[in-house]
């Protein structure tokens, strides 16, 4: 058996005891606990014990599925328990389950073996190694885990309305969500499309959906939470749920962004040239547009 297939193995076992934990104790509360509470208590259980099992494998990407796997779950078992099967939260699991699906898989097809892990990390580790293990469970964990808990508060509440309404806002956030996927494999696909080609070592990916924004795949990532949150709207209206998805949308472009654009110009400093070029997450080429309306008007 290979290392990668060995490893992914471990990873399967590992998942299947923390969710099935995180179940045992979402059923254990008791029900005069609120339902958002309940299922916050236990995905936090389930967050702990994964940094648990990650401390003795020395890998803290072994949190980098719970992303993508965690949130359709909570929907469908949210679903069962409650018994509620009405068409919008069926079609929320369903554009859920196709970003889960597709996020994990390209996770699983660039996972190697646990000598693998996030070059986010390994900064954090250089940069506190005595603190390391609680840098790995607060950064690293914990904070993705609440900032994704707060895009899944929305449906929890949406699965206690025995009818809910479907509308306009119901297939727009479908379509925003499976849209959101479709870019992100897209993005994926081109950018590992071009990391093979040993012609483009060192080079910038200018080409694709990449020459209109630098981060297509945050950009789909961000769609898929306004997405869900439009089933939300479309049964509460507007209230302060909104804030899930501007937390989502601010944690890229001020934290996930800077990091990975401060990493790429230490090595490429041309990069600098890109940013004028391309948006940051909307797709729009900015100087490359004002250059074409030039030419243009004269």
């Amino acid at each position: 058996m290979s290392k990668k297939l060995s490893s992914m193995l471990v990873i399967l076992i590992v998942y299947l005891f923390v969710i099935a934990a995180g179940v045992g104790v979402y059923l254990v509360l008791p029900s005069s606990i609120d339902l958002v509470y309940r299922i916050l208590i236990a995905d936090l259980v389930a967050t702990v014990l994964v940094w648990i099992i990650s401390l003795p494998l020395k890998n803290a990407s072994l949190y980098d599925p719970y992303w993508s796997v965690i949130p359709p779950l909570v929907v469908l078992l949210l679903m069962i328990e409650k018994n509620n099967w009405s068409l919008s939260l069926v079609l929320l699991l369903t554009a859920l389950s196709i970003w889960g699906i597709r996020l994990t898989y390209n996770w699983g097809k660039l996972w190697t073996d646990f000598s693998h892990v996030d070059w986010r990390y390994k900064n954090f580790q250089e940069l506190a190694p005595r603190w390391y293990w609680l840098i790995s469970f607060a950064a690293i964990m914990f904070f993705p885990t609440l900032i994704v808990f707060a895009q899944l508060v929305g449906p929890a509440l949406l699965v206690e309305v025995p009818s809910l309404s479907f509308g306009i806002y119901s297939v727009i956030g479908t379509g925003v969500v499976i849209l959101a996927a479709f870019i992100q494999l897209v993005a994926d696909s081109q950018m590992q499309s071009f990391k093979k080609d040993p012609v483009n070592k060192g080079l910038i990916m200018r080409g694709g959906l990449w020459k209109y924004s630098r981060h297509p795949n945050y950009l789909g990532e961000v769609m898929v939470w306004w997405g869900t949150y439009f089933f939300y709207f479309q049964q509460f209206g507007f209230n302060w749920i909104i804030a899930a998805p501007i937390l989502m949308t601010l944690m890229f472009i001020f934290i996930s962004v800077p990091m990975m654009e401060k990493k790429i110009l230490k090595t490429r400093p041309e990069y600098r040239e890109y940013i004028k070029e391309a948006g940051m997450l909307i797709p729009f080429p900015k100087q490359r547009f004002a250059k074409d309306t030039l030419r243009q008007e004269k």
